[in-house]
């Protein structure tokens, strides 16, 4: 159904016939023009720079001053600037990322621009490509048309689009542009807060962008989302039940920051202030206890996963957890018994981020404290994107792009039993998969049509080979790993939610035949279509990596055979580089090894690096006192050499961007099941 929304467009009119003078680039007057407004994504865009640039797609102005409780800014145009005007607000990571936010001016006569995720939207849908981040270079190469009257029209589409959420925030007679407002959590920011919105250009002309309404659901309930293309003529507004809907409570963003301020403050302490042992009961200082429910730290509960050294919130009581600071905080979506889901930054003292997510709970005291999910058993759901390239026996032929979720569910106790009989996971669709433990793993993996365990809890949707020309499905080739009996095209996996809700049933080893606990997860973004992630790209060893790896396999299983004390050298020859970024690419934070023991027992070893690391050596680690995979030392020490025997069957180049997503340039080093022509 079509919605008409006639008072956000009309509250363009003043924009529109003031800045009639300034089609055609005429408007460059050298009077000083300043503007100002706020640069937010519900919180305010913290750590990021406001760049302005002109018709021309010359840079007249710019600040890194952006307010971190209200998320203004200000800044003075250069002599002589164009309109209309492109505002771009980015920052990046130290893990290389990049985030972008994008606004418009048409005229100098407008000196406000707010920049947030809703006005990137009416930059999209002035963009030829419908990537905002290229509407600049599209414009000042005549591709583009950006003015006020192009402009009011997208306002207009957009506000059709957004209508049952403007109505449910109050916010439809707001203009996105101009609109003055702070991120308190409050009018059109508790809007900003109820809107998740993504770009994900799957050409160099077309991008997808999904929209999801963030609101309150019960257990299961799939999100309000939208989705469409730069091509498409008439979206689909958002479902009209949104209007109706409970939205996260007003003044939520301003607790969010006020408790990643006091986390702050308590990792700002000295250890010996902070803990006086290594379990929740040792957290001394009131500046770490009063962060949590109940100003309690052993209230939380997390995936099974208490408060304590090696634990929930390990930095606590460790000396490097000293000095990080919690930023950049988010509102996720509301759970049903109240609590809320946050995201967050944290950054410790060397630079290193991490972009991971709270449960909260609001305390009596008003505050939003810390609780965790209160569930007792380890699981989650990540959308996971991977290249698998084989570099052995000259298979590269069937190298394959594959797409869709990681279920996470770790299993055995330190003694090495298993905690589960299985799991049984309910998909959004109502698709069932089963999760088993499997011989020498620590988590559980997924269970094939023929009761077998799989080696991996990915769950292979989407897929196409590499070559463009070969049509074929890689599941008929690589039988080692899991694939949905559906094959799905771009078609049906570019309108999936991005927070869908995935069912989570446990049985204990203990009890087998019972359901021990029903546990639901909610994803941030939506799996990655097959044409996005050859438009993204990811970062890839060097060719002469390559060829050293492929070239030592063995001739007849194409593994690695690793020697008594081998080391894993993810380098290149001559201690050069192992892998390369190219420009827009994420780049690697983790590298992980797979392979097999001498007794066939499989492991996997990883090491983190740095955003600006290109090699690394991967550590043996022993996993379990059953596992024999790591060299003996022969002092009670294993490691971190390789035990005569073991195999390596691949590594991969792993990255996850701020979304949650995650990517995973494979390295196959086994022997592919080819049918026979």
């Amino acid at each position: 159904m079509k919605l008409k929304h006639l008072p956000l467009s009309l509250a363009l009119a003043g924009i529109v016939s003031a800045g009639l003078s300034g089609c055609g680039g005429t408007n460059n007057t050298s009077t000083p023009t300043t503007i100002t407004g706020t640069a937010a994504t519900g919180a305010a865009f913290t750590g990021g720079t406001v760049y302005v640039y002109d018709s021309r797609g010359q840079e007249v102005g710019s600040t890194s001053t952006i307010d971190a409780t209200t998320g203004q800014y200000s800044l003075t145009l250069a002599d002589g600037a164009v309109a209309p005007f492109v505002l771009v607000a980015s920052r990046t990571t130290s893990d290389g990322q990049t985030e972008t936010l994008v606004s418009v001016i048409g005229s100098k006569d407008q000196t406000t621009a707010n920049i947030t995720p809703i006005t990137s939207l009416i930059a999209s849908r002035l963009s030829p490509s419908g990537d905002p981040t290229k509407l600049l270079s599209e414009l000042s190469a005549g591709g583009a048309t950006v003015t006020p009257s192009a402009i009011a029209s997208a306002v207009t589409e957009i506000g059709t689009i957004l209508a049952p959420l403007l109505t449910a925030t109050g916010t439809s007679s707001s203009d996105p542009l101009t609109t003055s407002f702070s991120t308190n959590g409050t009018s059109y920011d508790r809007l900003l807060d109820s809107i998740s919105v993504n770009f994900t250009p799957s050409s160099s002309t077309t991008t997808n962008i999904d929209i999801t309404a963030k609101t309150v659901l019960a257990d299961g309930q799939q999100p309000a989302t939208t989705s469409f293309t730069n091509t498409t003529t008439s979206v689909t507004p958002l479902d009209a039940s949104v209007a109706a809907a409970t939205l996260v409570e007003p003044g939520t963003s301003t607790l969010i920051g006020d408790l990643l301020r006091q986390l702050s403050t308590c990792y700002a302490l000295p250890l010996s202030s902070r803990v006086s042992g290594a379990d929740a009961a040792s957290v001394t200082a009131a500046e770490c206890k009063n962060a949590f429910f109940g100003n309690d730290p052993s209230n939380f509960l997390s995936n099974g996963g208490r408060v304590g050294q090696g634990k929930a919130f390990n930095g606590l009581f460790v000396a490097g957890g000293t000095g990080v600071v919690f930023s950049q905080g988010t509102y996720e979506f509301s759970r049903t018994n109240g609590d809320i889901v946050a995201g967050y930054k944290s950054r410790d003292t060397t630079g290193n981020e991490t972009f991971d997510t709270f449960v909260l709970r609001k305390d009596t005291d008003g505050k939003l404290k810390l609780i965790g999910n209160q569930y007792a058993y380890p699981g989650g759901v990540t959308a996971y994107q991977q290249l698998r390239q084989f570099i052995s026996l000259n298979q590269s032929a069937y190298n394959y792009y594959s797409s869709g979720y990681a279920l996470g569910v770790s299993d055995v106790t330190s003694g090495g039993s298993s905690i589960f009989a299985k799991v049984v996971v309910t998909s959004p669709k109502g698709d069932t998969l089963v999760l088993k433990p499997s011989a020498g793993s620590g988590n559980l993996n997924l269970v094939y049509g023929n009761g077998s365990v799989s080696g991996t809890s990915f769950v292979r949707l989407a897929r196409a080979y590499a070559d463009v020309n070969n049509a074929n499905d890689p599941k008929d080739v690589d039988s080692k790993m899991f694939f949905s009996p559906t094959r799905y095209t771009d078609e049906q996996i570019q309108p999936l939610a991005a927070q869908s809700v995935w069912k989570f049933d446990y049985y204990l080893a203990s009890a087998p035949t019972a359901v021990a606990a029903t546990q639901y997860y909610k994803t941030r973004a939506r799996a990655m279509t097959i044409a996005e992630m050859r438009a993204t790209g990811l970062a890839s060893l060097t060719s002469e990596t390559v060829q050293a790896a492929g070239s030592g396999a063995n001739p007849t299983t194409g593994k690695l055979l690793m020697s008594a004390n081998d080391t894993f050298d993810a380098v290149g020859p001559n201690g050069a580089n192992a892998w390369s970024v190219a420009t827009g690419q994420l780049p690697p934070t983790q590298v992980r090894v797979f392979g097999n023991s001498p007794t066939n027992r499989s492991f996997d070893d990883s090491v983190k690096v740095g955003s600006t690391t290109r090699k690394a050596t991967v550590p043996c680690a022993q996993q379990s006192n059953a596992d024999d995979h790591c060299y003996n030392n022969l002092n009670g020490t294993y490691g971190p050499g390789y035990a005569a025997g073991s195999t390596i069957t691949g590594l991969h180049l792993w990255a996850r961007d701020v979304a949650g997503r995650e990517f995973a340039n494979f390295y196959a080093l086994y022997k592919l099941t080819i049918p026979t022509p």
